[in-house]
C-alpha cells in the first residue's frame, strides 16, 4: 500500500459513515478521507467517524473533481460510480478500487473497463449486505458433498436506516426487466409472477417477498455449481424489533443436496443489530485487508478480486460474530 489515505467516496452516506465507523475502529492507524459531492456533509461526517479530513469529490466528473498531485492510495466507491470516472481515477493512479454500489448487471461495465486497461486491483464487492449472505451459504455448503439448491431470504426492516445512495440503488435494482436466478442447472431471469417469493422470517413469520439479483447468485454459482439458487428479499418488521429489541438486518439460507450419500438439508441465520447499513459497512471493510495488505497481508495483485477469494469463510464469520452477529447453524 502506497503512502497517502484511503479515499471513501461516498462516505458520508449511511453506508459509508458505518464503513468508516468500522475501519477506523480496526485500522486506527490508516489515514483516510471522506469524499462526497457534499463538502460540509463530507467534513461532518470526517468529524464523526474520526477520519483524517474530507475533500470534495464528483462521480459523474472526470477525475472525479481530485487533481493528479492527491496522494490518494486507495478508491473505496461506496455511492453509484454511474460513469465509471472513480474506476478510471484509480487506474490513472494505480490505486486499487473496491466497488461496493453496483448491482449485477451493471458489473459487466466494471469488468470491460478493467479488461481494457488490468493495471490496478478491481475488487466487486457489491454482495447483498457486502458478503455477509454469501459467506453464510458458503460455510452451509461445506456440509454437502453435492449441493442442488441455494434459497436466501433476506428482511430488511422498513424503519432501517437508507440513505439517498441506498434507495437510489434499490430503485435501479428494481427498474432492471428481472432479476437473473438458477433453475436446474439454467440461468433464467425473474420477472412478473415468477419473481414473487416467500421469506421464513427468523420468528418463523412467512413474509412476501421479491426476487433480487445481487452479485452473490454468480458468486454462489462459481464457488458451489448448485444447480438452482434464488434470492428473494421482503421489507418488514424484523424479527429484533417486533420481540422488543433493536432494528436488525437478518439473512436466512436454506440448502437442500446430499450428504454422505443421502439426502441432506440445512438453515442458516444470521441477525446483526446494527441494522443493514453497519452490516454491509463492516462487511466492505472486511475484504480491505487483503486488498490493501493490512494486517501483515500481500497487497492483491492487478485483477478481478470477489470477497469470497480475498477471505477465508470461517474467519469472515468469525469476524461478524465477534462484531455482535448471531449466527445459527443447522435449524
Amino acid at each position: 500500500m502506497r503512502p497517502g489515505p484511503v479515499l471513501f467516496a461516498g462516505g458520508s452516506g449511511v453506508v459509508g459513515r458505518a464503513a468508516l465507523t468500522w475501519f477506523r475502529k480496526r485500522h486506527p492507524d490508516v489515514p483516510v478521507l471522506v469524499g462526497g459531492r457534499n463538502i460540509q456533509r463530507a467534513h461532518e461526517a470526517a468529524r464523526e467517524t474520526g477520519a483524517t479530513g474530507a475533500v470534495a469529490i464528483d462521480l459523474d466528473r472526470a477525475g472525479i473533481g481530485l487533481d493528479d498531485s492527491s496522494d490518494v492510495s486507495a478508491v473505496i466507491a461506496l455511492a453509484p460510480d454511474h460513469a465509471l470516472h472513480g474506476l478510471r481515477y484509480a487506474q490513472d493512479q494505480g490505486i486499487p478500487y473496491v466497488s461496493g454500489s453496483t448491482w449485477l448487471a451493471e458489473a459487466g461495465a466494471e469488468m470491460a473497463l478493467f479488461a481494457h486497461r488490468p493495471t490496478v486491483p478491481v475488487v466487486l464487492a457489491s454482495h447483498w449486505y457486502g458478503g455477509s449472505a454469501m459467506f453464510l451459504a458458503l460455510r452451509g455448503a461445506e456440509e454437502f458433498d453435492t449441493l442442488r439448491t441455494i434459497r436466501i431470504g433476506s428482511v430488511l426492516d422498513e424503519q432501517d436506516a437508507t440513505g439517498p445512495a441506498a434507495t437510489e440503488d434499490m430503485e435501479r435494482s428494481e427498474g432492471s426487466a428481472a432479476a437473473l436466478a438458477l433453475e436446474h442447472g439454467r440461468r433464467v431471469w425473474l420477472a412478473g409472477d415468477a419473481a414473487k417469493g416467500k421469506v421464513q422470517a427468523i420468528d418463523g413469520r412467512v413474509l412476501d417477498a421479491d426476487a433480487y439479483a445481487p452479485l452473490d447468485i454468480v458468486s454462489l454459482h462459481a464457488a458451489t455449481q448448485a444447480d438452482s439458487i434464488r434470492f428473494d428479499l421482503a421489507v418488514s418488521t424484523s424479527s429484533s424489533r417486533r420481540r422488543g429489541g433493536p432494528i436488525a438486518a437478518e439473512v436466512t439460507v436454506e440448502l437442500e443436496g446430499e450428504a454422505d450419500g443421502r439426502p441432506h438439508e440445512s438453515r442458516t441465520t444470521l441477525e446483526f443489530a446494527g441494522g443493514q447499513a453497519s452490516l454491509t459497512g463492516l462487511s466492505v471493510v472486511l475484504a480491505l485487508p487483503a486488498v490493501l495488505g493490512l494486517d501483515g497481508r500481500t497487497p492483491a495483485q492487478p485483477g478481478i478480486h470477489l470477497p469470497e477469494l480475498l477471505s477465508g469463510t470461517d474467519w469472515f464469520l468469525g469476524q461478524l460474530r465477534d462484531a455482535g452477529a448471531t449466527i445459527h447453524e443447522n435449524l
